[in-house]
C-alpha cells in the first residue's frame, strides 16, 4: 500500500518536474525571467508597458488596415518591433544599436602598425562582457558630406577657381558615386537583454531609460577599445542603423522597401540622457573585466613603436 503510494508520489513528482523544464525552457528561449521575483516583477513591467501601447493600438489598428494583407513591412522582415534613437527593440527582450567604423587595409600598415592593431583588438575581446556581433559590408560610396564641406571652401574663391573646382567635384562624383564603387565597412551589432532591476519594478520611461544607457556604455566600450587599435567609430541613429541591417536582407527586399519608409517623421527621440557621458552611468565596470591588465601591456608596447619610428 505505501510502496504504491511511493510509486505514485515519484510519478507525479517526474511529471511536474518535466513540465517545470519545458516552461522554463521556453521562457530561457525568450530571455525571459524563469521564476521568482524577477519573473514577477517582469510581467508586471509588461503590464505597464501593454496598458500605455493600448491608447496607441486603435491608431495603429486604423493605419495597418489601409496596407494591403500581403504587403511585408522592412522591420517585420528583419524581425524588429520598435526603432528609437538608434535602438533596436528586437524579438526575444533584446535591443540593439550599431557602431560603425572605416574598413582597414591590414596589409598595407607596416609592421609596429599592424602589432598595434592586433594588440588593441585583443583588449577589445579580454575586456568586453557583452555580446557583439561584427558584420562586414560593401558600401556604395556616399561623398555628399564631402562635397558639401568642398562647396562651403570655394564659395569666396573667384569665379575661375570656383568653376575649376566644381569641375572636379563633379568629375570625382561621377567616378565615384554615378559609377557605383563600393567601399567596405565594418559594423559592430552591440546587443543588451534586458533584466528586472533589483531596486524595484520600473516605468515604462525608466525601462527605457535602462536600456539605453546600458547600450550606450557598451558602445562607448567599445568605441575606445578600436580607438587604441586607430580606428575611427561612431554610433549610428535609428535611419543610418536601419540601412546597415537592410543590407543584410537580399536586394530584391532592399529595392521593395525603401529605408525612408521605417523611421516616420517626428519618430526620432531626442532626450538629454542620451548626450550624458556613458562613463560617469552607474554599471559601468560591470560590462569590463581586467581592463587595467590590458591597458598596461598596450601601454608598454607604445613606447617601443614610437622608438622604432625615430630610429
Amino acid at each position: 500500500m505505501f510502496f504504491d503510494i511511493f510509486v505514485w508520489f515519484l510519478m507525479i513528482l517526474a511529471l511536474s518536474t518535466l513540465g517545470f523544464l519545458y516552461i522554463a525552457k521556453k521562457r530561457m528561449d525568450n530571455n525571459e525571467p524563469v521564476a521568482g521575483w524577477k519573473r514577477k516583477q517582469f510581467l508586471e513591467e509588461q503590464r505597464q508597458l501593454k496598458a500605455g501601447d493600448a491608447v496607441t493600438q486603435p491608431i495603429a489598428k486604423k493605419v495597418k488596415e489601409k496596407k494591403d494583407k500581403n504587403e511585408e513591412s522592412l522591420k517585420e522582415l528583419i524581425g524588429i518591433k520598435d526603432i528609437r534613437y538608434g535602438i533596436f527593440e528586437r524579438a526575444k527582450n533584446e535591443y540593439s544599436l550599431v557602431v560603425a567604423t572605416d574598413f582597414v587595409n591590414f596589409e598595407l600598415l607596416n609592421a609596429s602598425e599592424q602589432q598595434s592593431i592586433i594588440l588593441g583588438y585583443q583588449s577589445l575581446w579580454k575586456v568586453i562582457n557583452f555580446r557583439i556581433q561584427l558584420l562586414g559590408q560593401a558600401v556604395r560610396q556616399d561623398l555628399r558630406k564631402d562635397e558639401a564641406r568642398f562647396k562651403e571652401n570655394i564659395k569666396k574663391l573667384n569665379p575661375q577657381t570656383k568653376d575649376y573646382n566644381e569641375r572636379v567635384i563633379n568629375h570625382i562624383k561621377n567616378r565615384a558615386v554615378n559609377d557605383f564603387r563600393l567601399t567596405r565597412r565594418a559594423y559592430y551589432l552591440v546587443s543588451y537583454i534586458y533584466e528586472p532591476s533589483k531596486m524595484g519594478k520600473l516605468t515604462p520611461e525608466q525601462k527605457e531609460r535602462r536600456i539605453a544607457e546600458s547600450l550606450f556604455q557598451a558602445a562607448t566600450i567599445v568605441q575606445k577599445m578600436l580607438s587604441r587599435a586607430k580606428i575611427t567609430s561612431e554610433i549610428l541613429d535609428s535611419l543610418q542603423g536601419m540601412e546597415v541591417l537592410k543590407r543584410s536582407l537580399n536586394r530584391d527586399r532592399m529595392l521593395t522597401h525603401p529605408i525612408e519608409s521605417v523611421v516616420e517623421p517626428g519618430r526620432e527621440k531626442i532626450t538629454s540622457f542620451i548626450t550624458a557621458d556613458p562613463e560617469s552611468l552607474p554599471g559601468f565596470e560591470d560590462l569590463l573585466q581586467d581592463l587595467g591588465e590590458e591597458l598596461e601591456e598596450y601601454e608598454e608596447f607604445i613606447p617601443k613603436e614610437k622608438e622604432e619610428r625615430i630610429s
